[in-house]
């Protein structure tokens, strides 16, 4: 049995009116391509550059290049370093060490320690140490306890003057500093605090002399 031909047949498309035709503005070849012209490899013109008289010299590299006014070594020499450490308390001066030197004043019922801390220079620490231990040799015998302090003290100041006399020559100094003077044992002080010191040596050899034979 064969099939009923379809109620409602196809549309098909007709080839429409308005198919695009080749526009009219195509583009033509330009008149202006450039033909193989005398202009592709222009010769060489009159105004080329000659190569020049004075050739470049290549720079060294990095920095190496020397200074026209590099300073001959010794030719000004600078000035000398500055010490270092601290300075004087007095005068300023370097090198200078802290010191303490002490003093002793006996009477007959009180006594009195002195002592001066600071940082001196040599000059000014042998200054101060040749000023206690005269006064400590003349003021510090008169006392029942000091004829015992006197001596230590005495002796503690000649450590303290080792420390001293290491000191290399002060230099830099910013003002005026101590006169050491003469030594010690050359002042009236000292001269005279030498006869209680020999007293107080005589009778020490006689107590350990005393105490060997015992």
């Amino acid at each position: 049995m064969s099939t009923p031909p379809s109620p409602h047949p196809g549309y098909p498309q007709a080839p429409g009116p308005y198919a695009q035709q080749p526009g009219p503005y195509q583009q033509a070849p330009g008149p202006y391509a450039q033909a193989p012209g005398a202009y592709q490899h222009p010769a060489p013109g009159p105004y080329q550059q000659a190569p020049a008289p004075y050739p470049p010299q290549p720079a060294p590299a990095g920095y190496g290049q020397a200074a026209p006014y590099q300073q001959a070594p010794g030719a000004y020499p600078s000035a000398a370093p500055s010490p270092a450490g601290p300075g004087c308390d007095v005068c300023g001066a370097a090198p200078a060490a802290r010191v303490t030197i002490r003093g002793h004043q006996g009477m007959l019922i009180v006594m009195r320690n002195l002592w001066r801390k600071g940082t001196f220079c040599q000059t000014c620490g042998l200054a101060v140490f040749r000023k206690m231990q005269s006064d400590t040799m003349v003021q510090g015998w008169w006392g029942p306890a000091s004829m015992i302090i006197t001596p230590i003290t005495l002796l503690i100041n000649l450590f303290t003057l080792s420390r001293i006399r290491k000191l290399p020559a002060p230099t830099a100094a910013f003002g005026p500093g101590l006169d050491p003077g003469l030594p010690v044992l050359r002042r009236p002080a000292g001269m005279f605090g030498l006869v209680p010191l020999t007293g107080f040596c005589l009778v020490f050899l006689f107590v350990l002399v005393a105490l060997a034979t015992a």
